[in-house]
């Protein structure tokens, strides 16, 4: 029972002689165990080292149990610490593993991924193999009638995996995407968006990725090249850090603002927004188009310039710009 802690059968044996008694000696255990006095001191000693025993000097040198709650709980940490620092060099030696096959093989490094049922079907093999995060690029024309976000990625984000995706700011004048999307933002991913994103990618736990190898304009993306871990797949994740530093929250959710300050001429009457209005200024801030805004939320025109209206008058604005400004100022963005 005690092997995953590094004590073998004898040892064990000993162990539990040990618990039993008030103290032992070396020929005591050699007597009960059947063992050589050498060997009884050996067992003796490894319990010791293992912080299962103390040593006595005397004539002949007697050995004491330590409380098990303390010997054994003390040992286990010590092992899983060792685990630990033996899990930490796991990525160091697949990399060297990883290096050595490039070096044989160079078409290790990208495999071409065919049609669109063949892509999907390895972009949900990636997410469903991700660990710690995803990463992803999103625009359309899309490959399947999900886009970009899969099954799986519900499922990665329920077992605790970080997600953020960047959308290109044409998805949210797709109905059916934008509500896909905010379905996505509540279950826990971070989306951005931005005028427009340079490829579709997806990136797993920063060593694997998947990104079409048609070039944007070219229509239906059915050919994907599939890149395993290596100097391009770290070029990838500098590419999506680049421009998620200049991308726009979208859909997130913020905390109610604090107390108004009276000395604060800025600060409205009623700091309160209403997730109405907040989705508004959200798309808004994104850079949609005041078409798709109305039709997103299902307003006239009519009704969406006097919404616009109000809350520009509301924030002390000029504009539309100095609006946002001073939404993000007060946490309503």
């Amino acid at each position: 029972m005690l092997e995953p802690v590094g004590l073998d059968e004898v040892t064990e044996r000993a162990y539990g002689v040990l618990l039993h008694e008030e103290q032992l000696t070396a020929g005591h255990l050699a007597g009960i165990l059947d063992l050589a006095p050498a060997r009884a001191r050996q067992v003796l000693d490894g319990l010791v080292t293992a912080g299962l025993a103390q040593y006595h000097q005397g004539r002949p040198a007697r050995y004491r149990p330590v409380d098990p709650r303390t010997g054994l709980t003390g040992l286990i940490r010590s092992r899983q610490r060792e685990l630990e620092r033996v899990a930490a060099s796991v990525e160091a030696y697949a990399a060297d593993y990883h290096e050595r096959n490039l070096r044989s093989d160079p078409r290790l490094l990208v495999e071409v991924i065919e049609g669109p049922n063949e892509v999907t079907r390895r972009v949900e093999l990636l997410v469903t193999s991700a660990e710690h995060e995803i990463l992803a690029f999103d625009a359309p024309p899309y490959v399947s009638s999900n886009g970009t976000t899969s099954p799986s990625e519900r499922d990665a984000l329920a077992r605790g995996v970080s997600v953020r995706a960047a959308y290109a700011t044409e998805v949210l004048a797709i109905p059916a995407r934008a509500e896909t999307l905010r379905e996505m933002v509540r279950l826990g991913e971070q989306a951005r968006v931005l005028p427009r994103v340079p490829t579709k990618l997806i990136v797993v736990d920063r060593r694997e990725a998947i990104l079409p190898l048609t070039g944007s304009d070219e229509g239906r993306r059915t050919t994907a090249a599939y890149v395993r871990r290596s100097g391009l797949s770290d070029a990838l994740v500098e590419l999506f850090e680049a421009h998620w530093a200049m991308a726009t929250p979208v859909f997130a959710a913020t905390e109610p603002p604090g107390p108004t300050d009276p000395t604060d001429p800025a600060d409205p009457a009623d700091p309160e927004i209403s997730p109405e209005d907040r989705a508004l200024l959200q798309l808004l801030n994104a850079g949609l188009k005041d078409e798709a805004i109305a039709r997103q939320l299902d307003l006239s025109q009519r009704t969406f310039r006097r919404r616009v209206a109000h809350l520009i008058h509301r924030l002390g604005a000029t504009s539309r710009f100095q609006a946002g400004t001073q939404a993000m100022r007060r946490g309503w963005l």
